[in-house]
């Protein structure tokens, strides 16, 4: 039964981590490889934001859409000391429009040969795949460590600056991961420290703008540019610890040092004098939370969640800054299977964009599922 209220904890945990800071979206987990003996694990979310905002009195409606956030792992114990998981989920991502209405949307230039009927929109999709292992040593202490391949993908698009869009395709590169933990499994006390390096994405792509005059009008041109883009290094520390029979506490601290996350297409830094994406501060995401086994078959957790707030200015591409959350999650047990979900409400801060707009006033709706197996 412990095992079920450990999934509780880690679902209401899960459900959390599907709308945070900057492009944050699974939270690099790697609890799967604390499971006892050989499993298989499948989690699905869903985010529902609704983030929206102004500029010069022009409304932006909800810039941000929903989506979908899966996630697959499985863990094999070689032996009492050796572990082994590979894990996917999509760490980062955006999904960003506004409407053609607002003024980011507006194309100043006079157009001749053409123009990008397009909007003010970003969207990222990274996917990866980790593997890991785990060495367990004496007095419950452990190492981890494992390499993780990325697959990054995006499109951008800012008519204002000269009806500018870019498509850098798609990149495949590798980090790697390590760590260490410690734990008690007879009072399911747990802590463990995880280093996620950065991972840098060298893209060929295309930019798409019109020439500003002269000549008038401005022509609509398409030039091949490299550009490097970094997805940032996080630490990850998890606690847990019984505190008393059938309840558990459990927390996290996620760090994220997003300013290493730059995108400086070259046509667009010539024709801004700015980066198109980048980030002045760090940030830090807070969990805690409790979990009960209320009878044999179920168990359930609740948590809240914190990421301060930076004050800075943020990009149109993600006018948000800190949040704080409240998280549900429950488990009902099986023979060999436990089946857990979670909803999470959050409250998103307020944010002034570098273009002055105003976000405030906005929340997220999520949800997860997760189905873990044991084969042995």
């Amino acid at each position: 039964m412990k095992k079920a209220l450990l999934q509780a904890c880690a679902v209401c945990v899960g459900a959390t981590g599907a709308y945070a800071g900057g492009l944050d979206r699974s939270g690099q987990g790697v609890n799967i490889l604390f499971e006892e003996g050989n499993v298989v694990q499948l989690r699905l979310g869903y985010a529902d934001p609704d983030v929206s905002g102004s500029q010069n009195g022009v409304p932006s409606g909800n810039v941000a859409n929903s989506f979908f956030s899966p996630g697959l792992a499985y863990k094999h114990s070689f032996n009492d000391r050796l572990d082994f998981a590979v894990i996917y989920d999509e760490p980062f991502g955006a999904d960003v429009s506004y409407p053609s209405a607002y003024p980011l949307s507006q194309n100043p230039l006079a157009i001749a040969g053409g123009r990008n009927n397009d909007v003010l929109r970003a969207e990222a999709d990274v996917d990866a795949i980790t593997a890991l292992l785990r060495y367990k040593f004496d007095g419950g202490f452990s190492a981890i460590g494992g390499i993780r391949g990325q697959r990054a993908d995006a499109s951008v698009a800012v008519p204002a600056a000269a009806g500018y869009s870019f498509d850098p395709g798609a990149e495949v590169d590798f980090g790697y991961v390590v760590g260490v933990a410690w734990e008690r499994p007879e009072i399911a006390a747990r802590v463990s420290l995880v280093y996620n390096s950065k991972i840098t994405h060298d893209f060929t792509g295309t930019e798409t703008f019109n020439l500003r005059p002269p000549p008038v009008p401005a022509p609509l041109v398409s030039v091949s540019s490299e550009t490097e883009v970094e997805t940032p290094q996080s630490v990850n520390l998890d606690f847990q610890t019984g505190v008393a029979p059938k309840t558990l506490v459990f927390g996290s601290v996620r760090w994220v040092d997003w300013p290493q996350t730059v995108l400086a297409p070259p046509s667009y830094v010539a024709i801004t004098g700015s980066n198109l994406v980048d980030y002045e501060d760090d940030t830090f995401t807070y969990t805690l939370g409790v979990g009960y086994q209320f009878s044999e078959a179920f168990s359930g957790a609740v948590s809240v969640g914190y990421e301060t707030s930076t004050d800075a200015l943020v990009s149109n591409l993600g006018p948000t800054d800190g949040f704080w959350s409240l998280g549900l999650g429950g488990t009902y047990s099986f023979e060999q299977a436990q089946i857990s979900g979670g909803i999470r409400y959050t409250d998103i801060g307020d944010a002034t964009t570098t273009t002055g707009g105003q976000f405030s006033g906005n929340s997220a709706w999520s949800v997860g599922l997760q189905l873990t197996y044991a084969l042995n």
